[in-house]
Protein backbone atom coordinates (compact mmCIF):
# COMPACT_ATOMS: atom_id res chain seq x y z
CA UNK A 1 0.00 0.00 0.00
CA UNK A 2 1.02 3.58 -0.62
CA UNK A 3 1.11 5.73 2.49
CA UNK A 4 0.75 9.41 1.89
CA UNK A 5 -0.81 11.16 3.37
CA UNK A 6 -14.63 -18.56 16.93
CA UNK A 7 -16.33 -18.66 12.94
CA UNK A 8 -16.40 -15.23 11.59
CA UNK A 9 -16.50 -13.82 15.14
CA UNK A 10 -13.00 -15.08 15.84
CA UNK A 11 -11.85 -13.80 12.49
CA UNK A 12 -13.59 -10.46 12.95
CA UNK A 13 -12.59 -9.88 16.52
CA UNK A 14 -9.18 -10.53 18.02
CA UNK A 15 -10.34 -8.40 20.86
CA UNK A 16 -8.61 -7.25 24.00
CA UNK A 17 -9.82 -5.26 26.91
CA UNK A 18 -9.88 -1.42 26.81
CA UNK A 19 -9.68 4.55 25.47
CA UNK A 20 -7.59 6.50 26.73
CA UNK A 21 -12.00 20.20 -3.63
CA UNK A 22 -13.71 18.87 -6.48
CA UNK A 23 -12.49 16.03 -8.66
CA UNK A 24 -13.61 14.25 -11.81
CA UNK A 25 -17.25 13.27 -11.50
CA UNK A 26 -18.31 9.83 -12.66
CA UNK A 27 -20.94 9.59 -15.34
CA UNK A 28 -24.29 8.34 -14.12
CA UNK A 29 -24.74 6.54 -17.46
CA UNK A 30 -21.31 5.08 -18.17
CA UNK A 31 -19.72 2.59 -15.78
CA UNK A 32 -16.12 3.28 -14.79
CA UNK A 33 -13.84 0.24 -15.23
CA UNK A 34 -13.10 -1.28 -11.83
CA UNK A 35 -15.48 1.11 -10.10
CA UNK A 36 -18.19 -0.55 -7.98
CA UNK A 37 -21.73 0.11 -9.14
CA UNK A 38 -23.11 -0.63 -5.69
CA UNK A 39 -21.95 -0.55 -2.08
CA UNK A 40 -22.52 -2.54 1.11
CA UNK A 41 -21.74 -0.69 4.34
CA UNK A 42 -21.26 -1.25 8.05
CA UNK A 43 -21.34 1.84 10.29
CA UNK A 44 -20.40 1.53 13.96
CA UNK A 45 -20.57 3.97 16.87
CA UNK A 46 -18.48 2.04 19.35
CA UNK A 47 -18.91 4.30 22.39
CA UNK A 48 -21.92 6.00 23.93
CA UNK A 49 -20.16 8.29 26.40
CA UNK A 50 -20.83 11.27 24.12
CA UNK A 51 -23.59 11.71 21.51
CA UNK A 52 -21.01 12.68 18.86
CA UNK A 53 -20.42 9.06 17.84
CA UNK A 54 -24.09 8.27 17.24
CA UNK A 55 -24.52 11.60 15.47
CA UNK A 56 -21.67 10.82 13.08
CA UNK A 57 -23.00 7.37 12.20
CA UNK A 58 -26.46 8.80 11.52
CA UNK A 59 -24.98 11.54 9.33
CA UNK A 60 -22.81 9.05 7.44
CA UNK A 61 -25.85 6.89 6.75
CA UNK A 62 -27.65 9.92 5.34
CA UNK A 63 -24.60 10.70 3.19
CA UNK A 64 -24.52 7.20 1.75
CA UNK A 65 -28.23 7.22 1.01
CA UNK A 66 -27.75 10.56 -0.73
CA UNK A 67 -25.10 8.88 -2.89
CA UNK A 68 -27.61 6.23 -3.93
CA UNK A 69 -26.76 3.48 -1.43
CA UNK A 70 -30.06 1.84 -0.36
CA UNK A 71 -30.75 1.85 3.37
CA UNK A 72 -31.11 -1.94 3.12
CA UNK A 73 -27.39 -2.07 2.20
CA UNK A 74 -26.35 -0.15 5.33
CA UNK A 75 -25.93 -1.85 8.72
CA UNK A 76 -25.91 0.65 11.61
CA UNK A 77 -24.65 -0.45 15.02
CA UNK A 78 -24.44 1.79 18.09
CA UNK A 79 -23.28 1.35 21.67
CA UNK A 80 -26.42 3.23 22.73
CA UNK A 81 -28.70 0.61 21.13
CA UNK A 82 -29.54 -2.37 23.31
CA UNK A 83 -31.33 -4.35 20.64
CA UNK A 84 -30.31 -5.86 17.32
CA UNK A 85 -28.60 -2.58 16.43
CA UNK A 86 -26.24 -2.61 19.40
CA UNK A 87 -22.50 -2.33 18.80
CA UNK A 88 -21.62 -5.70 20.34
CA UNK A 89 -19.79 -8.73 18.98
CA UNK A 90 -22.82 -10.82 18.08
CA UNK A 91 -24.40 -8.01 16.06
CA UNK A 92 -21.13 -7.14 14.33
CA UNK A 93 -20.72 -10.79 13.39
CA UNK A 94 -24.24 -10.79 11.94
CA UNK A 95 -23.55 -7.58 10.01
CA UNK A 96 -20.48 -9.10 8.38
CA UNK A 97 -22.29 -12.33 7.62
CA UNK A 98 -25.02 -10.40 5.81
CA UNK A 99 -22.71 -7.98 4.02
CA UNK A 100 -22.42 -10.33 1.00
CA UNK A 101 -21.22 -7.86 -1.66
CA UNK A 102 -22.02 -8.84 -5.22
CA UNK A 103 -19.46 -9.01 -8.05
CA UNK A 104 -19.96 -5.30 -8.80
CA UNK A 105 -20.22 -4.08 -5.19
CA UNK A 106 -17.70 -2.35 -2.97
CA UNK A 107 -17.45 -2.59 0.83
CA UNK A 108 -17.49 0.43 3.14
CA UNK A 109 -16.59 0.13 6.84
CA UNK A 110 -16.86 3.18 9.11
CA UNK A 111 -16.26 3.15 12.84
CA UNK A 112 -16.06 6.06 15.26
CA UNK A 113 -15.21 5.64 18.94
CA UNK A 114 -12.57 6.26 21.56
CA UNK A 115 -9.25 4.61 20.78
CA UNK A 116 -6.61 2.63 22.66
CA UNK A 117 -3.01 3.33 21.74
CA UNK A 118 -1.43 0.47 19.80
CA UNK A 119 -4.68 -1.52 19.69
CA UNK A 120 -7.63 0.09 17.94
CA UNK A 121 -11.13 1.45 18.53
CA UNK A 122 -13.32 0.61 21.51
CA UNK A 123 -16.56 -1.33 21.75
CA UNK A 124 -17.66 0.24 25.02
CA UNK A 125 -20.57 -2.09 25.78
CA UNK A 126 -18.25 -5.08 26.11
CA UNK A 127 -15.05 -3.21 27.01
CA UNK A 128 -13.33 -4.65 23.97
CA UNK A 129 -11.13 -3.27 21.19
CA UNK A 130 -11.36 -3.96 17.47
CA UNK A 131 -7.78 -4.60 16.39
CA UNK A 132 -6.49 -4.11 12.83
CA UNK A 133 -5.88 -7.85 12.52
CA UNK A 134 -9.44 -8.59 13.59
CA UNK A 135 -10.84 -6.11 11.12
CA UNK A 136 -8.60 -7.45 8.36
CA UNK A 137 -9.78 -11.00 8.95
CA UNK A 138 -13.42 -9.93 8.96
CA UNK A 139 -13.05 -7.97 5.74
CA UNK A 140 -11.10 -10.79 4.10
CA UNK A 141 -13.94 -13.20 4.70
CA UNK A 142 -16.83 -10.83 4.02
CA UNK A 143 -15.45 -8.79 1.11
CA UNK A 144 -12.54 -10.75 -0.33
CA UNK A 145 -10.84 -8.74 -3.06
CA UNK A 146 -13.74 -6.35 -3.67
CA UNK A 147 -12.83 -2.64 -3.47
CA UNK A 148 -13.02 -1.75 0.21
CA UNK A 149 -12.90 1.56 2.06
CA UNK A 150 -12.20 1.74 5.79
CA UNK A 151 -12.64 4.93 7.82
CA UNK A 152 -11.45 4.64 11.42
CA UNK A 153 -12.17 7.65 13.60
CA UNK A 154 -10.69 7.94 17.08
CA UNK A 155 -7.52 8.55 19.04
CA UNK A 156 -4.48 6.60 17.83
CA UNK A 157 -6.50 5.23 14.90
CA UNK A 158 -3.47 5.46 12.61
CA UNK A 159 -2.72 1.93 13.80
CA UNK A 160 -5.16 0.79 11.10
CA UNK A 161 -3.46 2.71 8.30
CA UNK A 162 -0.06 1.38 9.36
CA UNK A 163 -1.14 -2.24 9.79
CA UNK A 164 0.52 -4.66 7.35
CA UNK A 165 -2.26 -7.16 8.04
CA UNK A 166 -5.00 -4.72 7.08
CA UNK A 167 -3.07 -3.37 4.11
CA UNK A 168 -4.20 -4.84 0.80
CA UNK A 169 -4.18 -3.76 -2.85
CA UNK A 170 -7.98 -3.47 -2.81
CA UNK A 171 -8.25 -1.29 0.30
CA UNK A 172 -8.33 2.43 1.01
CA UNK A 173 -7.90 3.30 4.69
CA UNK A 174 -8.52 6.72 6.25
CA UNK A 175 -7.82 7.36 9.92
CA UNK A 176 -8.38 10.30 12.25
CA UNK A 177 -4.85 10.41 13.65
CA UNK A 178 -1.34 9.04 13.63
CA UNK A 179 -0.83 5.85 15.65
CA UNK A 180 0.78 7.90 18.44
CA UNK A 181 -1.55 10.90 18.43
CA UNK A 182 -4.99 11.59 19.89
CA UNK A 183 -7.81 13.06 17.87
CA UNK A 184 -10.09 15.77 19.22
CA UNK A 185 -13.67 16.80 19.74
CA UNK A 186 -14.97 14.21 22.20
CA UNK A 187 -17.15 16.72 23.99
CA UNK A 188 -20.80 16.42 24.91
CA UNK A 189 -21.38 19.95 23.62
CA UNK A 190 -20.18 19.09 20.10
CA UNK A 191 -22.29 17.43 17.43
CA UNK A 192 -19.35 15.47 15.98
CA UNK A 193 -15.69 14.89 16.69
CA UNK A 194 -13.40 17.13 14.65
CA UNK A 195 -12.37 14.38 12.24
CA UNK A 196 -15.91 13.11 11.74
CA UNK A 197 -17.16 16.62 11.07
CA UNK A 198 -14.40 17.18 8.53
CA UNK A 199 -14.86 13.85 6.75
CA UNK A 200 -18.59 14.43 6.45
CA UNK A 201 -17.98 17.93 5.09
CA UNK A 202 -15.49 16.73 2.48
CA UNK A 203 -17.07 13.48 1.37
CA UNK A 204 -18.59 14.25 -2.04
CA UNK A 205 -19.67 11.84 -4.73
CA UNK A 206 -17.33 10.89 -7.57
CA UNK A 207 -14.00 12.26 -6.31
CA UNK A 208 -10.75 10.54 -5.41
CA UNK A 209 -10.26 9.40 -1.83
CA UNK A 210 -7.00 11.36 -1.77
CA UNK A 211 -9.08 14.47 -2.41
CA UNK A 212 -11.39 13.59 0.47
CA UNK A 213 -8.39 13.31 2.77
CA UNK A 214 -6.79 16.48 1.47
CA UNK A 215 -9.88 18.49 2.34
CA UNK A 216 -10.29 16.65 5.63
CA UNK A 217 -6.73 17.35 6.70
CA UNK A 218 -7.10 21.06 5.95
CA UNK A 219 -10.35 21.13 7.91
CA UNK A 220 -8.87 19.25 10.87
CA UNK A 221 -5.79 21.49 10.92
CA UNK A 222 -7.95 24.62 10.98
CA UNK A 223 -10.04 23.30 13.85
CA UNK A 224 -7.00 22.20 15.84
CA UNK A 225 -5.35 25.60 15.31
CA UNK A 226 -8.45 27.27 16.73
CA UNK A 227 -8.36 24.82 19.66
CA UNK A 228 -4.66 25.62 20.31
CA UNK A 229 -3.73 21.95 19.95
CA UNK A 230 0.00 21.46 20.57
CA UNK A 231 0.31 17.98 19.02
CA UNK A 232 -1.83 17.85 15.85
CA UNK A 233 -3.62 14.58 15.15
CA UNK A 234 -2.30 14.27 11.56
CA UNK A 235 -4.98 12.12 9.86
CA UNK A 236 -3.56 9.29 7.75
CA UNK A 237 -4.49 7.64 4.47
CA UNK A 238 -3.29 4.39 2.88
CA UNK A 239 -4.32 3.60 -0.69
CA UNK A 240 -3.93 0.10 -2.12
CA UNK A 241 -2.23 -0.19 -5.49
CA UNK A 242 -5.37 -1.55 -7.13
CA UNK A 243 -7.53 1.33 -5.90
CA UNK A 244 -5.52 4.43 -6.79
CA UNK A 245 -8.26 5.43 -9.24
CA UNK A 246 -11.18 4.50 -6.98
CA UNK A 247 -13.78 7.26 -6.73
CA UNK A 248 -16.22 7.95 -3.93
CA UNK A 249 -19.52 6.20 -4.60
CA UNK A 250 -19.43 6.86 -8.35
CA UNK A 251 -21.16 4.54 -10.79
Amino acid sequence: MRLSRSGLLAALMILVGACGGAGHHASARTAIPGQPTGWKAILIAGDNQEPAFDNAVDAMAQKLEGFGVPSSNIAILKASDYGAGGAVRANIRAAFLHLAPGPNDGCFFYMTSHGVRGRGLVLRREELVVTPVALANGLNQACGTRPTVVIASGCFSGVYAMSPQLAAPNRVILTAARPDRPSFGCNASLQYTVFDQCVLANLARGIAWDAVMEGTRACVSGNEFDMHVEAPSEPQIAVGAAEEQLLTFAR
